[in-house]
């Protein structure tokens, strides 16, 4: 049965997300199996096996699909709202008054004027809704479910992610999946994936914001020269643990993607007259729908999403159309090591490189008003 299982879902994903497979079009049939062995498919469509898998204590790794545009577009009228897949929510109404679209293109003028966290954007009322914060800010996967005790708008809107004074790094950059590439990306050149985009993230974070960067670029998704995802989260772990081990004076980490959409989809926004690729905040909430992942937990679950949450809220004031909706997905994905955890994708293979890029200075503008001391 789990052989007709697994056959099933290598033939349906080549069906249902033609751009989820979009990396795998030479890859040899050993290497799809394993793939959707890991889950790797669009958000929405889980495994029978995913649950197996926590046996070996390992995070499964990030799905390629359509994104939360898509898991929006398939989910029924009763959960667009409340966003729960286990049906505590309420009904499909939104109780708060739509917001308008901010269509217009960001200019250092927006960027300039004065604004806090909440700003004129949202109201503390709308923040402490917890259908508005669902409806409005993230995007739930079928997978897993969440409630009003984990996304609190009051418990996210109180913590405070200012960094401590110390000596040593500050932040960490890394990528479980060094590999990720744009469309214009040269093949072979590492300084045109993620990794570029992580020398972008802290150059600008090292010379204008005066932080200490540590950026690794271990490959923790290469097998002898081949592209190996089965394992990617474990070997990062491990690494992540040694790193923290040795630096302690690390308080934010950030694992810097790019994600995987259907290619009609083209995730971009203007800055500064600049074409910038979109950021998307992705979260694991080391739950599924039958509950708690005691294998995955993670004690910075709630700071984690407060540090999502605030960063999003930073991005709509100073930079409408930046972000998408955080993603929300059971789970761990190594943020369990500090409380200002980050998984951040940035754009997509439509992307171009360049937008990518343009996309650092607005994130890293976004990541100091919400870490650095308030003037």
């Amino acid at each position: 049965m789990k052989i007709i299982s697994l056959l099933f879902w290598i033939v349906a994903s080549l069906f249902i997300s033609p751009g989820a497979m979009y990396e795998n079009t030479e890859e040899d049939l050993p290497r799809l199996i394993m793939e959707a062995a890991d889950g790797m498919v669009e958000p929405g469509y889980s495994m029978d096996w995913e649950a197996q898998r926590m046996e070996a204590d390992e995070d499964l790794e990030i799905t390629w699909g359509a994104g939360v545009e898509q898991v929006k577009e398939n989910l029924p009228a009763s959960e667009k709202t409340t966003g729960q897949a286990d049906g505590s929510g309420t009904s499909g109404e939104n109780p708060e008054e739509e917001l308008p679209v901010i269509q217009t293109p960001i200019t250092s003028d927006t960027q300039a004027a004065e604004r806090s966290i909440i700003g004129p954007t949202y109201s503390m009322e709308q923040l402490t809704n917890f259908s508005f914060l669902l409806e409005n800010f993230f995007c739930l996967d079928p997978s897993t479910m969440v409630d009003a005790g984990i996304l609190n708008g009051d418990t996210m809107m109180a913590k405070d992610f200012t960094l401590s004074e110390g000596d040593g790094p500050q932040v960490l950059i890394y990528h479980t999946h060094s590999q990720e590439a744009y469309a214009d990306s040269v093949e072979g050149d590492q300084s045109m994936t993620v990794q570029g985009v992580g020398d972008e993230l802290e150059r600008i974070l090292t010379e204008k914001y005066g932080l200490s960067v540590l950026h690794i670029t271990d490959q923790f998704d290469m097998l002898e020269g081949q592209i190996e995802r089965s394992r990617a989260y474990s070997y990062a772990k491990k690494r992540l643990q040694e790193i923290l081990d040795e630096y302690p004076s690390i308080q934010v980490i950030i694992d810097l993607h790019r994600d995987g959409v259907r290619e009609d989809l083209h995730l971009v926004t203007e800055v500064d007259g600049k074409p910038t690729a979109k950021i998307m905040f992705f979260n694991g909430l080391s739950q599924d729908l039958d509950g708690a992942l005691e294998r995955l937990a993670n004690p910075f679950r709630e700071d984690n999403l407060a540090f999502s949450l605030q960063m999003r809220l930073q991005a709509d004031a100073y930079y409408p159309g930046l972000c998408r909706d955080i993603y929300l997905k059971g789970y761990r994905y190594n943020l369990h090591f500090r409380a200002r955890s980050v998984l951040l994708e940035v754009g997509a293979q439509n992307n171009t490189f360049e937008e990518a890029i343009n996309a650092m200075e607005p994130f890293a503008d976004i990541l100091a008003k919400v870490i650095l001391p308030k003037n």
